[in-house]
């Protein structure tokens, strides 16, 4: 056999890990790879403790280190031929030394300005997921290799085995005889806090999942946004109402629960694009709880949080909810009518989302190593 690739994933957050899951699982079986892992220190205690857990159980060597400048020097010595990153907003070039191959496949595909504002000049190539990015990416004036490969987070969900249905209902104690609502409220902005406890009594004849961000678990406060409170009255309602359950931070990959769920609601979340992988309906919430400069100025909110033209876009294929109280409404609307979105649905899912067969991380190795070889 020849040479052996080192490669290094870089979960610098939790939530970047889904994204190397289905790659990181495939080089296991690839006897041409020797990987290894790390977790920034700069994240909350807590969440550096839980990511280090799972990666520790992962295929691989775990790269441990007491705080930052540690880290960056045992990775660097590794003289790395690839690293691999979810964002690119920290000082990458430190890691690694200048033979090194740099990838970023980026942790979300939302409607936010983030997914272009974020590539770093020492990235050789970027895996992108749909043909509208690779297009949306060159017009922001992203000179990096762009490799058209699908998202990689969504291979588990059209592999065989690979997600457990059955027992992931077992676990929450879901009633079969109801459908089941995934809600996914992001960070900010969100409309959680204008729902209150009234979502309780909107969802009674579902079963209701809360995912929320994992900031939203780990922080108390970010972008001046209070995330304690938010994360109170998550517990609040789980405890006022037997049919909600809150998905703990230890089952940190969303993806499984598109599986189980019959119909997504969130915000302006990248899960707006995966559950419509599985032609699913989702409920845009158009109602947040801003902040008193984004409730005056709204454009700041669009410079600072959303895109958007792709925020207009996604009234096309998605049922939304403008006020709390249509809720309920909504929802059955979408149940019964999703089918009168499928086509437009079909639409931009094509060109969102490119192979959906479950090989975007097999299409991601193979160009790791076109430019390795």
């Amino acid at each position: 056999m020849g040479k052996k690739y080192s490669i290094l994933f870089d979960s610098f957050h939790l939530y970047h890990l889904p994204q190397f899951e289905p790659l990181i699982d495939l080089l296991a079986q690839d006897e041409r790879f020797t990987i290894y892992h790390s977790v920034s220190r700069k994240i909350q205690k807590k969440e550096y403790e839980l990511t280090r857990s799972i990666l520790i159980d992962k295929p691989g060597k775990f790269i441990s280190a007491e705080n930052e400048e540690e880290r960056k020097k045992k990775i660097r010595g590794l003289e790395l031929d690839v690293f691999i990153c979810g964002w690119s907003r920290y000082d990458i070039d430190h890691f690694v030394n200048e033979n090194t191959l740099v990838g970023m496949a980026y942790h979300g595909i939302g409607i936010k300005p983030s997914y272009w504002r974020d590539n770093h000049d020492r990235l050789d190539i970027r895996f992108v997921e749909g043909p509208y990015r690779m297009d949306q990416l060159r017009e922001k004036g992203i000179k990096t290799d762009l490799a058209l490969t699908g998202f990689m987070k969504l291979d588990y969900l059209f592999q065989n085995d690979k997600i457990d249905s059955d027992s992931m209902i077992d676990q929450f104690n879901l009633d079969k005889s109801k459908k089941t609502i995934l809600f996914a409220p992001t960070f900010y902005p969100s409309s959680f806090e204008l729902l209150g406890t009234n979502l309780g009594d909107y969802t009674r004849d579902f079963n209701l999942l809360i995912k929320p961000h994992l900031w939203t678990m780990y922080m108390n406060r970010f972008a001046g946004i209070n995330h304690k409170k938010q994360r109170d009255l998550f517990n609040r309602v789980v405890d006022n109402f037997d049919h909600i359950h809150l998905v703990p931070p230890t089952m940190y990959n969303i993806t499984p629960f598109y599986k189980i769920s019959d119909l997504l609601i969130t915000e302006a979340s990248s899960t707006i694009y995966e559950m419509l992988a599985l032609d699913k309906p989702v409920l845009v919430n158009r109602f947040y709880k801003l902040k008193l400069s984004h409730r005056l100025f709204k454009k700041r909110l669009y410079r600072a949080r959303l895109n958007e033209e792709m925020e207009r876009e996604i009234s096309d294929f998605c049922f939304e909810v403008n006020q709390p109280k249509e809720l309920p409404g909504v929802i059955e609307d979408a149940l019964n009518n999703v089918k009168s979105k499928l086509s437009v649905m079909e639409k931009y899912k094509n060109k969102m989302l490119y192979g959906l067969d479950g090989n975007a991380s097999l299409r991601v190795r193979d160009e790791i190593l076109a430019r390795l070889e």
